[in-house]
């Protein structure tokens, strides 16, 4: 997948992790589908400290990393495809770290939720369309979705001090909710109340309005990205 994507940003990544169906197995809707499927295939790929060796020191002094995200247009059985699934760890009072993402390809659903452990508290489907950037909160999990028929490239900017956990997520069989073909929306039956699904399109963030790309908006003002860090003046404004 990397050779299509045309992204000069990919061949600069410190990093390259690929996630295969087996590992997305236990998460999937149509269980089925992986017994006929080949559990090699590779399902979408992950990329790491995406910056030249200049600008990766001006990120690591703020404690910030920036990654992309490369998913092909699939079906995973009755499923579209979609990441595996998490979310990241408390940070102290302030809760867990947020995360700003921008779709540089295609249409992105970013099904997030509030709670994996006991009730589930509130359930959301962002619709993010290409040139756009969206906000995911503290502590939110979340499932990146590819339901278009074309490739799905994003990039996102996070703290390094994130602690990403998988394991409820998996223990769970995936998040609260399954976007299957044709835009339908099935409960998990693993959750034993969730509430409706709130299907929404985010404004851009404000601070975030007429600048290209994430990476620039950074370099021109680290100090806005303050709140991916922990308690700021700005994360109380944003949150």
């Amino acid at each position: 997948m990397v050779e299509a994507t045309g992204l000069s940003v990919v061949a600069m990544a410190g990093l390259r992790q690929v996630r295969r169906l087996r590992e997305l197995e236990p998460v999937l809707y149509d269980r089925k589908y992986c017994c006929r499927a080949d559990l090699e295939l590779p399902v979408y790929e992950v990329y790491r400290e995406c910056c030249d060796s200049k600008e990766r020191q001006i990120f690591a002094r703020q404690g910030v990393r920036y990654d992309v995200t490369v998913m092909p247009s699939l079906l995973l059985g009755q499923e579209y495809v979609k990441t595996l699934g998490h979310f990241h760890l408390p940070c102290g009072e302030a809760g867990s770290h947020p995360e700003v993402f921008e779709v540089l390809e295609g249409e992105a659903l970013f099904l997030i939720q509030k709670g994996f452990v006991g009730e589930v508290v509130d359930v959301s489907l962002l619709v993010v369309r290409e040139g756009r950037k969206a906000l995911l909160p503290p502590d939110y999990g979340h499932v990146m979705i590819n339901a278009s028929s074309r490739r799905l490239v994003t990039g996102n900017l996070i703290s390094r001090n994130c602690v990403q956990v998988y394991d409820q997520c998996v223990e769970r069989r995936g998040a609260a909710f399954y976007v299957l073909t044709g835009g339908r929306l099935v409960r998990n039956p693993r959750y034993s109340s969730v509430p409706e699904v709130r299907v929404l399109r985010p404004d851009m963030p404000s601070f975030l309005e007429g600048s290209s790309g994430l990476v620039q908006a950074f370099l021109e003002d680290p100090d806005r990205f303050a709140f991916l860090n922990g308690p700021s003046p700005q994360r109380d404004v944003i949150f």
